[in-house]
C-alpha cells in the first residue's frame, strides 16, 4: 500500500524544446500537460494517453498527439476525456485491447482518494483519430475487490486480470468476464505478470507460497491454454519485505548473450537486491545489487531499443531520493545514469516510464512536466519487425471509385509485436506497448502520419512470429490525383522496421 502523494517538486534543468538530441539524455515536453498525470498508455494511432492522476482529477485522461514531424517532444494536449462519475482511481490495472479501440482500465488501490481497492472498471472506447468515451465496466462475478492488481494481455489476445485480495483470476474478452484459475499462492496482491514469448505468464510471489514449497522466494507460471497456474523455479534471494510485501518491476530483455530464449530482470522491493530469469535453463540467478542503497518498492522499468533496461530506484520504502538506472544484460551491471529532473526529489512508486513510437522513453512523475530519454543507440540486433507482405497502392476514400473508404488495408509480416512487453511497473500499472503501430513518413517533406492499427491476428512476442494487422488511412495525410508514395514503416516498441516500404496513397 502507498500513501497519496502531497506536493511534487521538480527542478527544471533543461530547455523545453530544444532541437539537439544527445543519446543518454533527457528533454522536457515544449507543452505542460494540463493537469498532473501518471499512467501513459498508447493508443494504435500514435498519440499517448495520460491519466491525471493524485494532484489532478483522477476521472479524466488526456491524450498527447505528436507534431507534424512525428515529434513528441513537441506534441499537443487534448481533452479531458472522462470516465463514468464515481470512478477516479488512483494504482490499477489497464490496457489497449487487439481490436484497436478498447481501453480498459480496471480497479484501484484509491478511488475518490480514500483507500478502498475498488472491483470498478471502465471501459474507453476511441474514435480513431478522435476522443474516447467511457462506460463502467461491471467487475468479474463475485468480485469485491480489484485493487492495485496486475494484468496482461494473453498471446491470444484476451485480457487476464488478477484480483489483489484473493486468489482469483479472470479473463476478459470484450464484452464480458470468465472466471479463470486461482494462483497458487495465498493471494494476488503485490505480485506482478510478465508474458514470456512461449506464451506463458511469469509471476513472482509476494506471500508464503504452500503449495511451491511453502517457499518466500516461489514464482508461478499460468498457461492460458491449460487454464492453469504451475509452481515455477525457486528465487535465490526473498525480493520483498514482509511488513510492505512490495515488489519492483520485472522486464523480459531481449535474447542474447548467456540468454539465447531471453530473461525476466526483476527488480526488488523494499531490498536491496535484483534477480534474472532464464527462460532457455528455467532458473533464476541473483542479479547485480543496486548501488548505494537503491530498490524499488513500486516503480517503473523500461526495456530500451538497445537492450538495455532503464529503471527508477529510490532509497528505502516510498522514500525520496530516486535515481536512474541501467542495467546491461551483456555485461550483468546496473549502473546509475544522468537523472531527469525529477529526481532526486521524487520516490519510485511515483514514476511512470513508457517507450514512445520514436524509441524515446517517456518519464512523467505525478506532474504537468514530462521529460523524455533518448538511449543510446544502436537498435539491438535481430529485434526489429519486418514486413513481408503489404499493398502497395492504397486510396483514402475521397473519391467514389475508392471501394475500400482509405480502411482494413492489411500488412503481415514477423515480431510485428515486438519481443517484449518493454514497459513495467510492480503490480499497480500496467502499460505494455507490444503492438504494431504503422507510420508514414513524407520522403520529401519528412512530415509523419500514424495510420489506426487494430484487428491483429495474434499477440505472441515469440521470436520470427508472423502476424498480420489492418490499418485505417489517417484523414489528415494529403493526397494528390496522382497519388503520393510515402515511406511505410511497421513501429512496435519504439523499434521500426527496416528498410521502409514503398506505398502510394491515392485520393
Amino acid at each position: 500500500m502507498k500513501t497519496l502523494r502531497s506536493a511534487i517538486c521538480v527542478v527544471l534543468l533543461l530547455c523545453a524544446g530544444s532541437a539537439l538530441v544527445i543519446a543518454g539524455s533527457w528533454t522536457q515536453l515544449a507543452n505542460p500537460a494540463p493537469q498532473a498525470v501518471g499512467p501513459l498508455l498508447q493508443l494504435r494511432d500514435g498519440r499517448i494517453l495520460a491519466h491525471s492522476d493524485q494532484l489532478g482529477n483522477a476521472n479524466v485522461w488526456y491524450i498527447l498527439t505528436p507534431s507534424i514531424t512525428g515529434s513528441y517532444v513537441a506534441g499537443t494536449w487534448s481533452g479531458p476525456y472522462a470516465m463514468q462519475a464515481g470512478y477516479s482511481p488512483f494504482f490499477f490495472s489497464s490496457a489497449v485491447l487487439l481490436d484497436g479501440k478498447t481501453i480498459i482500465i480496471e480497479g484501484g488501490e484509491y478511488n475518490l482518494n480514500v483507500a478502498v481497492w475498488t472491483n470498478l472498471g471502465a471501459i474507453g472506447t476511441l474514435t480513431p483519430f478522435g476522443g474516447i468515451t467511457f462506460t463502467a465496466n461491471p467487475p468479474p462475478p463475485g468480485w469485491t475487490t480489484i485493487g492495485d492488481a496486475q494484468s496482461v494481455v494473453l498471446e491470444n489476445g484476451k485480457y487476464l486480470q488478477a484480483n489483489c485480495c484473493t486468489k482469483q483470476t479472470a479473463i476478459f474478452f470484450n464484452p464480458g468476464w470468465t472466471p479463470t484459475a486461482n494462483v497458487l499462492a495465498q493471494r494476488n496482491e503485490e505480485s506482478a505478470y510478465t508474458a514470456l514469448p512461449d506464451g506463458r505468464v511469469l509471476m513472482v510471489d509476494v506471500q508464503a507460497n504452500t503449495n511451491c514449497g511453502n517457499s518466500t522466494k516461489s514464482s508461478e507460471f499460468y498457461s492460458y491454454s491449460t487454464d492453469t497456474w504451475t509452481c515455477g523455479p525457486q528465487v535465490p534471494i526473498q525480493l520483498w519485505q514482509q511488513s510492505d510485501q512490495d515488489l519492483g518491476a520485472a522486464v523480459l530483455f531481449f535474447a542474447g548473450g548467456t540468454h539465447p530464449l531471453g530473461a525476466v530482470m526483476q527488480f526488488g522491493g523494499n531490498v536491496v537486491a535484483t534477480a534474472v530469469f532464464d527462460i532457455a535453463s528455467n532458473t533464476w540467478a541473483v542479479g547485480p545489487t543496486p548501488p548505494n542503497g537503491l530498490n524499488q518498492a513500486d516503480g517503473p522499468a523500461a526495456l530500451e531499443p538497445n537492450g538495455l533496461v532503464l529503471a527508477m530506484l529510490s532509497p528505502g520504502l516510498f522514500n525520496s531520493g530516486c535515481q536512474f538506472v541501467e542495467y546491461d544484460p551483456i555485461t550483468n551491471i546496473l549502473a546509475t545514469i544522468v537523472n531527469s529532473p525529477q529526481c532526486p526529489a521524487d520516490s519510485s512508486y511515483e514514476g511512470h516510464l513508457m517507450i514512445l513510437p520514436t524509441g524515446q522513453i517517456a518519464s512523467v512523475s505525478f506532474d504537468t512536466q514530462i521529460y523524455v530519454y533518448d538511449p543510446s543507440p544502436p537498435v539491438y540486433p535481430g529485434v526489429q519487425p519486418s514486413i513481408t507482405s503489404f499493398p502497395s497502392s492504397v486510396c483514402k476514400g475521397t473519391v467514389i471509385t475508392c471501394l475500400s473508404g482509405g480502411k482494413n488495408y492489411q500488412v503481415c509480416g514477423t515480431q510485428l509485436n515486438g519481443l517484449s512487453e518493454t514497459n513495467a511497473y510492480g503490480d499497480d500499472y500496467q502499460a505494455a506497448t507490444n503492438y504494431p503501430l504503422i507510420r508514414f513518413t513524407d520522403p520529401n517533406t519528412l512530415n509523419v502520419y500514424y495510420a489506426w492499427t487494430h484487428g491483429d491476428t495474434n499477440h505472441s512476442i515469440a521470436p520470427g512470429n508472423p502476424s498480420c494487422t489492418l490499418y485505417d488511412l489517417p484523414p489528415i495525410i494529403p493526397v494528390t490525383g496522382t497519388g503520393i508514395t510515402y515511406n511505410m514503416e511497421v513501429v512496435v516498441n519504439g523499434i521500426a522496421s527496416n528498410p521502409p516500404a514503398q506505398v502510394t496513397i491515392f485520393p
